[in-house]
């Protein structure tokens, strides 16, 4: 008479975990073959250049690798060897991104510890300025006395090519929309809190619908600001958004559809991710224009990404180099139109 012998713990517990990986090769064939058929099943008709929005991230502005980077990095300090003075969130740094051909322009805000709005990245001071401490600690008319160029370096501290041009440079966003009065703008809320929030929906609020339509916003808390400004739109989508709506994104790939808090701002893909995206770009985009959200693809800043995103239906584009990949545009455009 037989009998059988009961699993030990150790063989239990392989036989489980061979279980979960067949599952997961299962699951990953199952994902990779409905992927492969919708390159097939879901083609999408591509629109001419002139449906891209293009956005230069914080102006023409000194520029640094991407890789690597963390909220600690000072970008100052490892710019690439300059190729002009410009410096990122100063008014000279809009302009001449807006004529480089710049549908809008991404710039950065804080709160100021006399409640008012002024135009910055940095969380600290020390990386690119002369002063110190918290951004949003100080009074307005002492960041407006500091040197925005004091920190850039590309030789690691040896020489600093940029002090003494960006002395008096950081302006309050009411200065911005006032030199740039046809301008579109997209606010980057860099303090993501409430207190700032409350500062700028009290701005947005001031604001003729006319210059509310120019603007959209970048940051947590869109529906308080939509709710004291309606006419400001929401753009791209923040990490925690895209954290929370992660299981909706990959449903939309299968029904095509997603929840309205997901819709509400479009989807910014870094170009450098776009070669890892299953499903890209076909099925991505057909999923995304079928749910009615806006895809855009940031850091195109070489003319080869440039040719291999400008011929997809995508939203827009976001730019780091807008002063090289603005004229490539603006002449696609011009040939879009002359050969339509």
């Amino acid at each position: 008479m037989s009998h059988l012998v009961p699993e030990s713990p150790t063989a239990s517990t392989f036989v489980s975990r061979l279980r979960r990986r067949i599952g997961v090769v299962i699951a990953l064939f199952t994902l990779c073959l409905f992927i492969g058929v919708g390159y097939l099943a879901f083609p999408w008709p591509i629109p001419p250049a002139t449906s891209f929005t293009l956005v230069a991230h914080r102006g023409v502005h000194q520029t640094f690798p991407l890789a690597g980077l963390t909220n600690d990095t000072c970008t100052a300090a490892i710019v690439d060897p300059p190729e002009h003075s410009f410096l990122e969130n100063t008014l000279p740094s809009m302009a001449a991104a807006f004529a480089a051909g710049a549908d809008a322009v991404e710039v950065d805000i804080h709160r100021t510890s006399d409640g008012q709005l002024v135009v910055f990245h940095d969380w600290t001071l020390e990386c690119r300025t002369d002063g110190q401490g918290v951004t949003n600690q100080q009074p307005l008319a002492a960041l407006q006395r500091l040197d925005v160029g004091y920190g850039y370096t590309a030789d690691g501290g040896v020489t600093y090519p940029l002090r003494g041009h960006g002395i008096g440079l950081m302006p309050s966003l009411p200065q911005v929309l006032a030199a740039f009065p046809h301008a579109q703008f997209i606010l980057d809320d860099k303090d993501g809190d409430a207190a700032t929030r409350a500062i700028l929906g009290d701005y947005l609020a001031s604001l003729a619908p006319d210059d509310q339509a120019r603007l959209s916003y970048w940051g947590p808390g869109y529906t308080e600001i939509q709710a004291r400004a309606p006419g400001v739109r929401p753009y791209v989508i923040t990490r925690t958004q895209a954290r929370t709506c992660f299981g909706n994104y990959l449903a939309m790939l299968l029904v095509g559809s997603l929840p309205s808090g997901c819709r509400e701002q479009a989807l910014a893909i870094p170009f450098a991710d776009l070669s890892r995206l299953p499903g890209w770009p076909n099925l991505i985009l057909a999923r995304a224009h079928q749910s009615g959200v806006q895809v855009f693809v940031t850091d195109v800043d070489t003319p080869g990404q440039l040719e291999a995103v400008i011929g997809l239906p995508i939203d827009g584009i976001q730019t780091n180099r807008i002063e090289v990949i603005g004229p490539l545009v603006e002449d696609r455009r011009a040939g879009d139109t002359a050969n339509p």
